[in-house]
């Protein structure tokens, strides 16, 4: 980078040649944009704000690829050693431009041990090679990554734009790709938030079926086990025209009834095609997570009708614990503490090996 700034033909010539590099950061975590605007290099802080004024040139692969030299291609794949290391270092691979005339050799293509590991992997835009397939409406290329089961769909680009949007708005234009996406049984309008093609559906349903069906369990008998019991003479819930009982029945009920349509939707999605099952079982997460916040209300409500006049701290304080639990359990917010407790933890026992290895040693 520091070189760069020497001289504005050779930097020129440089950011032509090594354009990929342009957002990388060195060992003290600087870019080229940071020395240039140390060294005053207007010039250069200029093309680097504006990468579209820089003239790109192409690696040696890609023009091969662009002019369907297939032989020539076959032939680099074969004979680089570290190709998958030099297609990452340079955020680009021959899968985001190789054009080839027939499915068969596309299949046979993406066959190869190097080149298959390199089908999720993206360019200096963020896309896959399944973007550039359907951003040049390489039919036959798509159809092929679209039903290699390894292949992810939900990748998002520098823009914010994952495969299955490219698709479906080219779905939208040409009936062509909208007949080619029902033939191989893809629906490029249904987005999951959770499950990712290639998951095991399998694995996943017999987790969610267990989980939906003790809370189910759970919520069931805790709608015939009402707290306060029933009226000896009536038979009528005691609480039953307390604020927190009625709380407590309401939130009871929706876990119940949501942690039934979870075990509704696994069953459809065992008889259902692909994308449906998946999407099914990816729409089941979040029912699921519904009748978890349903049965931690109950929960609450349930202690605080039956200890609200005795113990009012205590009711308090259950209830900001089982609030603090219902916060955390948003995904987001779970990460970001899970980031920060754990090296706490992991530190916590540096001093306790460290204790047994000089006990070892004595």
């Amino acid at each position: 980078y520091k070189f760069i700034t020497n001289a504005e033909k050779t930097g020129r010539k440089l950011l032509e040649k090594y354009w990929w590099l342009i957002n990388l950061r060195d060992d003290s975590g600087k870019t080229a944009l940071d020395y240039a605007k140390q060294s005053n290099a207007f010039w250069l802080v200029n093309m680097l704000n504006n990468p579209s004024l820089i003239k790109k040139e192409e690696f040696d692969w890609i023009e091969a690829c662009k002019r369907e030299e297939t032989a020539a291609v076959l032939a680099f794949v074969d004979n680089c050693q570290d190709l998958q290391q030099a297609c990452r270092r340079e955020n680009d691979t021959p899968l985001h431009h190789i054009k080839l005339p027939t499915y068969k050799e596309y299949l046979n293509f993406l066959k190869i041990p190097s080149i298959a590991e390199l089908k999720n992997t993206t360019d200096h835009e963020g896309a896959t090679p399944l973007h550039r397939a359907i951003e040049r409406k390489d039919k036959l290329f798509a159809k092929v990554l679209l039903l290699d089961e390894g292949v992810e769909r939900i990748i998002q680009d520098h823009y914010g734009r994952t495969s299955m949007d490219l698709l479906a708005r080219l779905c939208k234009e040409n009936d062509d790709w909208e007949k080619m996406c029902k033939l191989i049984k893809v629906n490029p309008y249904l987005k999951t938030s959770y499950i990712q093609p290639g998951t095991n559906l399998d694995q996943i349903r017999n987790t969610l079926s267990v989980v939906a069906a003790l809370l189910a369990t759970i919520t069931f008998a805790a709608g015939f086990t009402l707290p306060g019991g029933l009226d000896s003479t009536t038979g009528e819930a005691i609480f039953a025209k307390r604020v927190g009982f009625l709380v407590f029945l309401l939130a009871d009920v929706y876990a119940m009834c949501t942690s039934m349509l979870v075990l509704f939707c696994l069953i459809w999605s065992m008889v259902s095609e692909p994308d449906m099952a998946r999407l099914l079982v990816d729409r089941s997460v979040f029912i699921l997570m519904q009748s978890l916040y349903g049965t931690l209300l109950a929960f609450m409500a349930g202690i605080y009708t039956m200890i609200k006049h005795s113990a009012l701290w205590a009711a308090i304080v259950i209830f900001v614990m089982c609030s603090i639990i219902g916060v955390s359990a948003n995904r987001s917010i779970l990460n970001r503490l899970i980031v920060k407790l754990v090296p706490a933890a992991a530190n916590r026992e540096k001093p306790d090996r460290m204790r047994l290895l000089e006990e070892v040693r004595k």
